[in-house]
């Protein structure tokens, strides 16, 4: 970056700043992509992990948002089949609270229609009995039915992280831990920006010829002069529980008693994924964590589903919370979750393009947008880059991975984010083939993988986001910190201060996470 100049700098990397990165370098643009933290360290990596058409925008009639969002889950069910996967989901339809039998199977019937190209299953509707046939533990009283329908799940962190990388094939220069101190502007138009590399502290200026602000909440930190709030922020927070506590068999969509919203229950291995809140936020967006009103909430709604649950804060394995940078229009008297998922593209006189708004599932064609205009102020042709474009690791036999020296079960897990050629390059390394925790399923070729080609530079990179400890080891990979560090330490370089500094951190994030337990305790 200090070398080259390039048509576009694109500030943020999560989903939206990833997805424009790979769409303008798929387009042959010289690109630059730039995110102060990891990649999707800010909301895209604290998401309900799922790739949906949002079946219940439809009870405020959203039906373009739909249809854009259930073509976009069908592109990626196609092109990334090794990180984005078919989940059949259960909606159960209660005569004391949450949509009606008849309301419940005609938005299911319009979910269908919205996608008549999908290659997913049609939904069905079960009766009451066929419903607890399927889920057995649901709430047997004022049950009159349930739906059955299919959307789609990813692990987000690693979806970012395939579009990063993809965005890197096609020619991109991307950085994490890489800070915009400012933006550079030459005759009142934008020019470049003045970047700070937090890992070695040293700052240096880059030169575009367009920047693309897709910073999320932090939309408007970026943008000068400001023009008031763009965004509103709402917080959603997300729990994960031990699915046998539970027992759900699939993912149910469930209407909260207390007020009607949707919460998730999506299985996640030998865990529960349970979200999510919507709450209007308004402190720092760089100190984001659950509280246990949040907590309380979601552990309520599950236990009113599931009544032999008994869930309670002892029982949550890990939480997180983030923000939706939801779009500002107007009307703050309208309640979090109906405000529009839409998103939206800026253009200020300066030259800066910022792009905000919608969800994981729509970034491609957010991203195809803002590629779009850039083409146009470029001059360049307007191809369609990505549409038919393979994303992530290609699907390849169990055997192949089980043939490699793994269980089935830990060879089930590699299927879904390597190919096996990848994890062989690894396994020459002392104890590659064998777990870091005895519970996961994640191995020490993993974290070698996570260095040395998935540009992990911190111990929160590779236990949070490279392989998921934070979320679902039981202690959230406090013990396991030190090893990790130490063998990271070997391969970049860190001496004993470093060391310390990187496990600290991470202690210091655990714990903060953990801080809704003490709450509860008052």
């Amino acid at each position: 970056m200090r070398k080259e100049s390039f048509d576009v700098l694109v500030v943020g990397g999560g989903v939206v700043g990833a997805a424009v990165a790979r769409d303008v370098a798929c387009r042959g643009f010289a690109t630059a992509l730039v995110d102060r933290g990891d990649f999707a360290s800010g909301t895209s990596g604290k998401t309900s992990r799922l790739v949906h058409g949002g079946l219940r925008y439809l009870r405020n009639y959203r039906f373009g948002l739909v249809r854009r969002a259930v073509l976009e889950r069908d592109l990626l069910l196609r092109n990334a089949p090794g990180l984005v996967h078919p989940l059949p989901f259960l909606i159960p339809a209660y005569a004391d609270h949450g949509p009606s039998r008849t309301a419940l199977r005609f938005g299911l019937f319009l979910y269908d229609l919205l996608s008549k190209e999908k290659t997913l299953p049609r939904r069905s509707w079960l009766s009451a009995e066929e419903a607890r046939e399927r889920e057995p533990r649901i709430a047997e009283q004022g049950l009159a039915g349930a739906g059955l329908y299919y959307d789609a799940w990813t692990d987000d962190s690693r979806l970012v992280l395939a579009i990063v990388q993809d965005a890197a094939a096609a020619g991109a220069i991307v950085a994490n831990h890489v800070e915009v101190e400012g933006l550079v502007r030459q005759g009142g138009r934008v020019a470049g920006a003045r970047l700070r590399d937090s890992i070695a502290g040293a700052s240096f200026g880059v030169s575009a010829r367009f920047a693309v602000n897709a910073t999320g909440v932090w939309l408007d930190h970026v943008r000068n002069p400001r023009r008031g709030p763009t965004i509103r922020p709402t917080k959603g927070i997300h729990i994960f529980v031990p699915r046998a506590k539970i027992g759900n068999r699939s993912a149910l969509a469930l209407s909260a008693k207390r007020d009607g919203r949707i919460v998730f229950v999506l299985p996640w291995g030998a865990l529960t994924l349970v979200g999510t809140t919507d709450t209007d936020f308004r402190g720092d967006p760089d100190w984001v964590v659950p509280d246990s009103e949040d907590v309380a909430y979601l552990l309520e709604t599950v236990n009113a589903a599931f009544p032999d649950a008994h869930l309670g804060p002892a029982d949550v394995v890990s939480a997180f919370a983030g923000l939706r940078p939801l779009l500002r229009k107007g009307g703050a008297e309208k309640s979090e979750s109906d405000i529009s998922r839409d998103h939206a593209i800026f253009g200020d006189p300066d030259g800066l393009i910022s792009v905000t708004g919608g969800k994981l599932t729509t970034h491609r064609i957010m991203a195809q947008e803002v590629g779009g205009l850039l083409a146009l102020r470029l001059r360049r042709p307007r191809s369609n880059a990505t549409r038919n474009r393979p994303l992530g690791p290609p699907v390849s036999p169990l055997d192949e991975f089980t043939g490699l020296g793994f269980d089935e079960e830990t060879a089930l897990h590699l299927q879904g984010r390597f190919a096996p050629e990848q994890v062989r390059r690894f396994l020459g390394a002392p104890s590659a083939r064998e777990r870091i925790v005895r519970s996961t399923s994640h191995t020490w070729a993993e974290v070698d993988i996570a260095m040395n080609e998935e540009m992990a530079m911190t111990l929160e990179d590779v236990l949070v986001r490279r392989l998921g400890l934070f979320y679902e080891s039981l202690d959230q990979g406090v013990r396991a910190a030190t090893m990790v560090a130490e063998r990271m330490g070997k391969v970049l370089g860190w001496d004993s201060q470093r060391m310390a500094l990187e496990i600290r951190a991470y202690g210091d994030l655990v714990r903060a996470h953990q801080a809704f337990r003490a709450e509860y305790r008052h």
